[in-house]
């Protein structure tokens, strides 16, 4: 009778059959395409995540590095999972990203997690052009024509000519220099002035129901404007990668922050963001204060996180 109860025990141990434990998953497990490979500012592109696992254990990817602060905006996402042929698991995760900047940008990294104790950050290698949104209708290197050399005679009488015209042309500038900061009386304007009453009007527009969206397209003309006026180049004929170049050069104050609200106010027209009236009004604050801050104020926003702009003292 003790065997009995001996063997009886000793069974269930004898026919249990061992749980694999779950694969760790790996780095190598990851792969990521984006298409297409090439695209100008402000364009979309379709970012395909897949991870391999042996579904023992729920797989989550998120943590996207995207946002106003990166090269990457968020516009849209899907997954699924599927069992393959040998009987692993395929989670897909496809998104939808608006590009900005300029050159070879690099996929966002993302987070996964497998279960509760793998959590690892995937940093992707593969990256993406980024062009300009200026564009250029030639399209081959047209033949050298043989020069020409000028007579003695039409030498002596173009020299002069280019005299005239030069005097001509520097006349005509200094005009136009001196006539395009004149209101419809005849007197100075500040663009700075100028650009806080449009400012406050278009504040004004919000309260009165304006769409944050179109509110976006308005603040970036007065932007421009500002700045063509302000430092005298052509901002309103130019991309916002060309305005960070002009401004860089000229070693403008804050110039970083006016150039996130371009390339948000970019973003929201080409990628079809949807911004709330709150961070509308913020952005705002922060566009009257780099028109009408004085240094001390445009150090102090330069040094504020963009979502809680410095308030500016009206004088």
């Amino acid at each position: 009778m003790r065997m009995a109860l001996v063997c009886g025990a000793m069974l269930p141990g004898m026919f249990a059959i061992p749980v694999a434990e779950a694969e760790p998953l790996q780095a190598s497990d990851i792969t990521v395409s984006a298409e297409p490979d090439s695209l100008f500012a402000g364009e979309r592109l379709h970012y395909m995540i897949v991870v391999h696992h042996d579904g023992r254990q729920p797989v989550r990817v998120g943590g996207l590095e995207v946002g106003p602060d990166k090269p990457f905006e968020l516009a849209g996402r899907s997954e699924s999972s599927a069992k393959l042929p040998d009987g692993s698991m395929e989670l897909r995760v496809t998104t939808d990203l608006a590009a900005f900047g300029i050159g070879r940008q690099r996929l966002p990294g993302f987070t996964v997690s497998a279960g509760r104790d793998t959590r690892f950050t995937f940093h992707p290698t593969v990256a993406v052009v980024v062009a300009s949104m200026t564009d250029s209708t030639m399209t081959r290197l047209r033949p050298a024509a043989p020069p020409v050399g000028p007579g003695f005679l039409p030498w002596l009488l173009l020299l002069p000519a280019v005299g005239v015209i030069g005097l001509l042309v520097f006349a005509i500038v200094h005009l136009l220099r001196m006539t395009l900061l004149k209101d419809s009386r005849g007197a100075f304007f500040d663009p700075s002035r100028v650009a806080r009453q449009k400012l406050r009007s278009l504040d004004r527009q919000l309260s009165r129901g304006l769409a944050p969206a179109e509110a976006y397209e308005t603040l970036s003309n007065i932007l421009r404007e500002f700045l063509q006026h302000r430092f005298r180049f052509r901002a309103m004929e130019q991309v916002t990668q060309e305005i960070a170049e002009e401004l860089e050069s000229r070693e403008v104050k804050a110039r970083d922050l006016v150039l996130k609200l371009l390339l948000r106010a970019d973003f929201i027209k080409f990628a079809d963001g949807l911004p709330d009236m709150a961070e509308c009004r913020s952005s705002l604050k922060i566009a009257e204060a780099f028109c009408y801050g004085t240094p001390d104020q445009l150090d102090a926003i330069s040094g504020a996180d963009d979502s809680t702009p410095s308030s500016v003292t009206q004088g």
